[in-house]
């Protein structure tokens, strides 16, 4: 008779260690994980470590110029963690595409087994020489002495099984191409965030330097209000001057001032935002270029329309609703073809051995099987429902989109326009705040006017200088939101002519799911 290799006390102990590998004492006393009154702080065991910030480093190219819109963008796309996890979901979805088309290939599965069994068999014992003790026991009613063995064997061997889908009307065709529609959406997405992050840098960019032009004409008015004061102090000191307009003048020096100091802030807090939205730490120091001294001489906008078609042609978040779309209706055929039958193949070989050198010479079974649900308690069905709900979703989703870039290029369009007549008339205001100004000064060291006139005129200055820088930062913000609305990277791409056909099918395709919702 074989021994066993272990005993029920050996694999005992291995299972108790197994399990002990994953408790701790919070299975004894959980409480020692919580907080010990509501009045006091949770302390964190040593396990716990502080959060550090990844030790990634800044990808920035160094250079002594000053960094470039196109060069600040192109440091965010490197950095901007947004793009980086959108990147990391394109991928992802890729390779639940390639997971789809594995079922077109054979599956094979390769196991091996052990097996080590005790089983008793019982028997009774006959007197040597006489075959009919144990009937003449039983029938006198009593029972012959009875024995139990103990049998011991082992077997053991290899298994493969490989299983084929041979046959099932297109459903797992349906499957992969909703898998694929669904990787385009997220590729779609991914450009997106691009775009996203395309006109976040350029609002937060031309912010910054409307805070630091602002900032500049902030510094401009407290010399011009030091003017002032200057001439109300001579005028005084000559006593030709009351000393109402020294405090009036110091007055409005002193308003300039605490103006000026507070910009400051505002220049670091939009410096410190787009560095943030660059992917970068807020404490580093780069230094911009300025904004552009060309003014526009036009808006150069094509037609409403034609910006329109352009959107309906490159918005990727519109692209990315459209696969949704389609990813959805390949899913809903999938869920009616469930209902077909299926043809699978499976064949497994394998062999086994058992103890005291005997084995069988290989096993097989190859099977052709057709399976087709019958009923499963509505399952399909309403499987069916679901993925009918999933596709109205996505298309009231898709002209919702549609609908929003319609009124995206409209606003912006006519933002653009807005935006460059406020600048020219910005422009000339600023022109001739600075001449009244130059004139109500002149006036005043002559004892022609007031300390009200110049006053007034310094405050016009003042709102001139705000509204110039404000109103270039509207332009160029205007530019960059046109640029978003139509779907491409730069204003300089805009097109400037578009066949009034494509934005006429454009619609025509917006508006057949429109009917049919």
């Amino acid at each position: 008779m074989s021994r066993p290799i272990w005993g029920l006390p050996a694999s005992c102990l291995l299972l108790l260690t197994s399990m002990g590998c994953y408790t701790n004492h919070a299975v004894f006393n959980p409480y020692s994980y919580a907080p010990r009154s509501p009045s006091q702080f949770w302390t964190p065991p040593d396990s716990i470590h502080p959060m550090v910030l990844s030790d990634r480093p800044p990808d920035i190219p160094s250079q002594d110029d000053p960094y470039s819109l196109a060069e600040l963008i192109d440091i965010a796309l490197r950095n901007n963690t947004f793009t980086q996890i959108t990147w990391a979901k394109a991928r992802e979805a890729a390779a639940s595409y390639g997971q789809t088309q594995s079922d077109l290939f054979p599956q094979i599965t390769g196991s091996f087994s052990y097996e080590r069994v005790r089983t008793p068999t019982f028997g009774t014992s006959l007197t040597p020489g006489s075959s009919t003790a144990a009937s003449t026991a039983f029938s006198a009613g009593t029972l012959a002495p009875a024995t139990v063995t103990d049998i011991y064997y082992s077997d053991w061997g290899p298994q493969l099984s490989v299983t084929y889908l041979v046959f099932d009307f297109g459903t797992l065709r349906a499957t992969t191409e909703a898998s694929r529609q669904a990787l385009y959406n997220a590729d779609w997405n991914h450009n997106s965030m691009i775009q996203n992050v395309l006109q976040t840098i350029m609002t937060d960019f031309y912010n910054y330097l409307y805070q630091k032009q602002l900032y500049r004409a902030d510094e401009a008015d407290v010399a011009t209000a030091q003017l002032t004061l200057n001439a109300a102090e001579l005028g005084l000191r000559n006593g030709v001057r009351d000393v109402s307009d020294y405090l009036q003048a110091k007055t409005q020096l002193l308003q300039n001032q605490t103006r000026w100091v507070a910009q400051q802030q505002n220049v670091e807090n939009a410096l410190a935002q787009l560095l943030t939205d660059m992917g970068l730490p807020a404490n580093l120091t780069l230094k911009t270029q300025d904004l552009p001294t060309t003014l526009p001489s036009s808006d150069f906008l094509p037609p409403l329309e034609e910006l329109i078609a352009v959107a309906f042609q490159n918005r990727p978040d519109l692209l990315a609703s459209e696969a949704n779309l389609k990813s959805t209706e390949m899913s809903l055929l999938a869920a009616k073809r469930n209902y077909l039958p299926k043809l699978n193949y499976t064949f497994d070989l394998g062999k086994t051995y058992f103890n005291g050198g005997l084995h069988d010479r290989y096993n097989f079974d190859s099977l052709f099987s057709v399976s087709m649900p019958l009923f499963a308690g509505f399952y399909y069905k309403n499987a069916v429902k679901g993925a009918q709900a999933t596709k109205k979703q996505a298309e009231e989703q898709l002209r919702n989109d549609q609908l929003n870039v319609i009124q995206q290029v409209t606003t912006f369009h006519f933002n653009v326009r807005v935006a460059f007549e406020t600048l020219q008339f910005a422009t000339a205001f600023l022109q001739a705040a600075e001449e009244q100004y130059t004139v109500a000064l002149n006036q005043y060291q002559h004892g022609v006017n007031t300390i009200l006139d110049v006053v007034s005129a310094q405050s016009s200055l003042v709102d001139a200088r705000a509204s110039q820088a404000q109103a270039i930062q509207q332009w160029y913000n205007s530019l960059a939101n046109i640029a978003y609305a139509t779907g491409l990277l730069s204003p300089t791409q805009l097109p400037t002519t578009i066949e009034a056909e494509g934005f006429q099918n454009q619609n025509k395709y917006m508006i057949k799911y429109s009917e049919g919702s």
